[in-house]
């Protein structure tokens, strides 16, 4: 569990105690609040990532700042750096300062979500945790104050764009594969699907795979000792992200065989990975819409808070789902190559729900 120490190891098992008995009592006992009526002025949004040097988290505060200067109402941005103690430490600072909180998460790993629910539903605030929960645990466990649960179909994107990079690969030769934080569902379901897709076909080998924590430097140094260890062998290489696919681009870059090794991305549209596929240098990704998760997961919190959502009528599908995706090849790239505009983003998101692509199976 990276960055997690055994202190925030037993205020997370502590969490999971202090849901249950709300969920077993009144699901807005102990601090937790139903949908409400919260001014403008007694809010604040909170965009929490990993890193602003990661493109699609970058994209995603960029999203959150576009929705709330729509409204006027303050953002605070946390960067916790791949440190689950920092992003709890953080936001308990955050939901010190008096106002309601209105949070947009991306945690570190699954195990971070029960502390970080557990300490907005205390505070009276409102959260919307994205790509990482435990299956145990639902929002309406919880109570109206974890408004929504919501992720993409990793399986999906990993078996789709581990295909496209075998057609691309001719359908024979060695591939490596680079994973995120192992201790990240979402990171395992695209893992999961690229190796669905792999075992469907004989031609295409396995050399190696480890993980790079969906850092570009990390995956850029990963790249460059299995290229040295594999050398011709590699023809083929498949990351879980954007940030990884681009930092294994430049180590094979700078082996001298760009175009001649094959990189598939599977999830994130970036500017910058949406152009590597423009100009041949990667073949795959997917619109896992950074713009969108970053004002999206605070409009529902928003619509919560002002009652203009109740959150405890809504049926579990649209409390824990899945959202609309996209397969991006060179034959669709142009169609996402231009950054949404700031209205463009707030108008996506009128309707919080209107990506919803199913319950979670």
């Amino acid at each position: 569990m990276s960055g997690l120490g055994r202190r925030f190891a037993a205020l997370a098992v502590a969490a999971v105690a202090t849901m249950s008995l709300g969920a077993c009592s009144s699901t807005n006992s102990g601090g937790g609040t139903a949908s409400g009526q919260v001014s403008d002025d007694d809010m604040i949004m909170v965009s929490a990532v990993r890193s602003l040097t990661n493109p699609y988290e970058a994209a995603w505060v960029e999203g959150s700042q576009a929705y709330a200067d729509s409204l006027g109402i303050d953002l605070q941005t946390i960067v916790y750096n791949g440190d689950s103690q920092s992003a709890l430490s953080q936001l308990q600072s955050v939901l010190a300062g008096g106002k309601t909180v209105l949070l947009n998460i991306n945690p570190n790993t699954t195990a971070d979500t029960p502390a970080i629910v557990n300490a907005v539903r205390a505070a009276g605030g409102y959260v919307v945790t994205q790509w990482s929960k435990p299956e145990d645990i639902n929002p309406w466990d919880v109570g109206d104050n974890w408004v929504a649960y919501v992720t993409y179909n990793g399986q999906e994107e990993g078996y789709d764009t581990t295909q496209t990079l075998i057609d691309s690969m001719g359908g024979s030769g060695g591939v490596i594969a680079l994973q995120g934080l192992l201790a990240n569902d979402i990171s395992q379901s695209r893992f999961a699907g690229f190796e669905q897709a792999l075992g469907e076909q004989s031609g295409v080998t396995l050399l190696d795979q480890q993980p790079a924590d969906f850092d570009r430097n990390k995956a850029y140094t990963t790249t460059q000792t299995l290229l040295n260890q594999y050398g011709d062998q590699v023809t083929g290489i498949w990351a879980a992200t954007d940030s990884m696919a681009l930092g294994a681009l430049q180590a094979v870059t700078e082996a001298g065989r760009a175009g001649q090794v094959k990189i598939a991305s599977a999830a994130d549209a970036t500017p910058e990975g949406l152009q590597a596929i423009q100009d041949g240098n990667m073949v795959a990704t997917y619109t896992t819409d950074p713009y969108y998760n970053g004002a999206m997961g605070l409009a529902l919190c928003y619509q919560a808070a002002t009652g203009a959502l109740d959150v405890g009528s809504l049926p579990h599908e649209d409390r824990a789902f899945y959202v609309s995706q996209t397969l991006i090849t060179a034959d669709n790239v142009a169609d996402y190559a231009t950054p949404p505009t700031a209205e463009q983003i707030v108008d996506s998101v009128q309707d919080p729900l209107g990506r919803n692509d199913g319950a979670l199976s």
